[in-house]
């Protein structure tokens, strides 16, 4: 087992030698070539992490072409047609997106299967986190999903229902010869394939051989793994044809599974550095990967190839405004498509990233040069963050998602009985099939199931939610209320009431219910306290953190839970509560994010964010009652989200439209509202903020706050059709422009 821990918080003297038993952690000690690299990220102030979703590199470009190129030939697409690929942070939440994937590619035919997804899986260790209670495909916290251990019960499992995917893990096992007669079996049923090879290089060295493996299979959709970090930096990605990404590539599907940390810089790196061996040798590869590192226009043309069209799209439309090429401290540098540069104050970031902004130094001096490889930087964590939440026990994660999905898994093993789970509306819990229970958006959860049916949603803003919480949690069968205290998606633009909180309390009182509290976005004063939940909820059994703790440099999470929680979930299932306290152990993550909750009070962040707040707090007050542009607003702490009014269609043309043309226009207005006020943010306003949500970083200064809050009050007073077009003319301006600076080129 993992070093034990102390709840007390107090630093240790020593640092701890990392025990080797088990050997159990995805991850290796951090070699010296991933900290060259990182230092050299934060020395040159390259982003690491710059938004979610909608950042392109060149390295996630090159990354998604290289493994293209290694995969042509040897999946179910044509020779020669390009693959793309989706970046995760675990081969876990990888093979959670193919899941998800088959069920999307297959809504057409969802009435015959129902969602059902066949997995071969000879190790047995993913059926024990899709079904930790043992009760079957039917009511497991990742319903319809059907793992039988070999060839035989996977040949028997096809014949006896309809299936919309079947997924092969730790093929292995296995050995081509049993791959290859499943996959032709699931063929010959007209079920998709998607073969795990998370512990490939690619380098068809492996034993067994992986190429035989994929030969075999000649699968829809490969999951590749941490091996291509050197399992040194959290990283996985899904990896299929065009036919299999299809229902992805849609624009109003583009974004319905994201990631917050995938496709990051360090993971890209490390990832087109392992490719790049493999196929550096080949004169197209070369030229391809040495075009990209100097022509960004080739960038947006292999990233919208070979990963995420839709993003592009966005890319090109905005004409550079999203092209962030530096980042320091509480501001980033976008190039536009002219050339020129823009230096903004980041509210994007912001929002709920790292406590010292982008690239901060003493991530080189503090923990890089100073990282011991044998010291167990995970139970100094765990330690830490016990003295912060009074939480004994903490479970590593690789980002918010892992991070729910550990703690739904954890109550789920510790009230057995009462398996019920209370969710609040317009809470976001992330994108693995079990962490989308804590997602309460429908449209979010509707592709992809069937889901845990033991959730029920409530309005946490309805006039009689105490009243039906109690209704509720009367039965006893309710296990855990699980809720964010300010919702980065509410429509009602305020906090979690009091009255709600109070009970919660009372219920959790009366029937020992768990209480559980996502602060990956709130943690460390973005919303006024230390934890958004202090002061508000006097007792809490679980609490999630991430994104404080990543320093903007590595993707790291925990899971803090009470010592009754640990000791009743690892009574019900022992071997799968160790694996979930040392799976995601990871040692550079665990120094980053000690470094980071040490820096909290070394950075004076209590009195510098009331200062931030008073600045910000000042500028909404301002606000007029009603504009042109911005209907409700909210605040909490340095959290601001602004209800934006998109633009109306003329009432003639109302008048004249069927209602369906109608609808149609009013939702092509929406978009158009989003893209032009994310461009009037960044080039009138200088703020990097996309669309209606902002945070002032933690360590701005009192200037980067005014600059916000002029921002908010300017766009108060600018009505939507100014909006639109200041976003024409910036499109127009940096078309005839860039045309200009070609032209001077050649």
């Amino acid at each position: 087992m993992p070093p034990q821990s102390t709840p007390s918080g107090a630093p240790h003297s020593a640092p701890h030698r990392v025990r080797r038993e088990g050997g159990a952690s995805l991850y290796r000690p951090s070699g010296p070539h991933t900290r060259e690299i990182l230092d050299g990220l934060v020395r040159d102030k390259v982003p690491v992490f710059a938004m979610p979703s909608w950042f392109v590199s060149a390295e996630a470009a090159q990354v998604g072409y290289l493994l293209s190129r290694l995969l042509d030939g040897r999946t179910a697409g044509a020779p020669g047609e390009p693959h793309q690929a989706f970046y995760a942070n675990s081969r876990h939440e990888a093979l959670h997106g193919a899941i998800k994937l088959l069920r999307h590619g297959g809504r057409r035919d969802r009435t015959a299967h129902g969602g059902a997804v066949l997995v071969l899986d000879g190790s047995g260790r993913l059926r024990a986190t899709l079904d930790p209670l043992g009760v079957g495909p039917a009511a497991a916290l990742v319903r319809g999903v059907e793992c039988v251990p070999d060839a035989e019960g996977f040949v028997g499992a096809l014949r006896g229902r309809a299936h919309c995917g079947a997924l092969i893990a730790a093929p292995g096992r296995l050995g081509p010869a049993a791959v290859r007669e499943a996959a032709r079996r699931a063929r010959g049923a007209g079920v998709p394939v998607c073969l795990d090879l998370s512990d490939s290089g690619l380098d068809w060295s492996g034993e067994p051989d992986g190429e035989a493996l994929l030969l075999a299979a000649r699968p829809d959709l490969v999951v590749v793994g941490e091996r291509l970090t050197g399992y040194e930096v959290p990283f996985a990605a899904i990896v299929g044809t065009a036919a299999a990404f299809a229902p992805w590539n849609e624009p109003g599907n583009a974004f319905l599974h994201s990631n917050t940390y995938g496709g990051n810089t360090l993971a890209m790196r490390k990832v087109k550095h392992h490719l790049a061996g493999l196929l550096g040798g080949d004169p197209a590869v070369r030229e391809t990967l040495e075009h990209t590192d100097r022509d960004w226009r080739a960038v947006l043309r292999l990233y919208a190839t070979h990963v995420n069209p839709e993003t592009v799209r966005l890319h090109r439309r905005m004409r550079g405004a999203l092209h962030v090429v530096r980042a320091d401290g509480a501001r980033l540098t976008v190039e536009l498509d002219s050339g020129r540069r823009l230096d903004l104050v980041d509210a994007v970031c912001g929002g709920g990233l790292g406590v010292n902004g982008h690239n901060p130094d003493d991530a080189r001096t503090a923990v890089l040069a100073e990282h011991d490889t044998a010291a167990d930087y995970c139970a100094r964590l765990e330690s830490a963050l016990a003295g912060e939440t009074g939480l004994a026990r903490a479970f590593p994660g690789v980002s918010g998602a892992s991070a729910v999905e550990t703690a739904i898994t954890l109550a789920v093993l510790a009230r057995e009985r009462q398996r019920r789970i209370i969710v609040f509306r317009h809470n976001y819990g992330g994108k693995t099939l079990a962490a989308l229970v804590a997602t309460a958006a429908e449209a979010t959860r509707a592709p992809f199931g069937p889901l845990y049916d033991g959730v029920t949603y409530l309005d946490p803003f309805a006039p009689d939610a105490p009243e039906r919480l109690r209704r509720e949690t009367a039965s006893g069968d309710v296990g855990l209320v699980w809720l964010e205290l300010v919702h980065g998606s509410s429509d009602t633009y305020r906090p979690l009431p009091d009255e709600l909180l109070a009970a919660v309390e009372e219920q959790r009182r009366a029937h020992g219910l768990l209480v559980g509290v996502d602060e990956v976005l709130t943690s460390f004063y973005r919303c006024g306290r230390r934890f958004a939940h202090q002061g508000r909820l006097p007792h809490v059994d679980i609490v999630t953190v991430s994104k404080a703790l990543s320093y903007l440099c590595f993707p790291v999470a925990s899971t803090v839970v009470s010592e009754e929680v640990y000791e009743r979930a690892r009574l019900r299932e022992p071997g799968l509560v160790e694996e979930l306290r040392t799976r995601y152990r990871n040692q550079l993550g665990a120094h980053f994010g000690l470094h980071s909750v040490a820096q909290v009070d070394a950075l004076g962040l209590p009195e510098r964010t009331r200062e931030l707040e008073r600045v910000l707090g000042d500028a909404m007050d301002a606000l007029p009652d009603r504009s042109p542009s911005v209907g409700r607003r909210f605040r909490e702490g340095l959290f601001v989200r602004l209800e934006m009014v998109p633009p109306g269609l003329p009432r003639p043309v109302r008048r004249l439209l069927p209602a369906r043309y109608a609808g149609r226009l009013a939702a092509k207005a929406g978009e158009w509202s989003v893209i032009a006020t994310t461009t009037w943010w960044i080039t009138r306003a200088r703020v990097f903020v996309l669309y209606d949500c902002l945070g002032v970083p933690l360590i701005a200064e009192p200037r980067d706050a005014a600059r916000i809050g002029a921002g908010i009050r300017a766009l108060a007073a600018c009505g939507p059709a100014r909006l639109l077009a200041a976003a024409a003319f910036h499109q127009i301006e940096q078309s005839l422009l860039a045309a200009v600076r070609r032209a001077r080129a050649r």
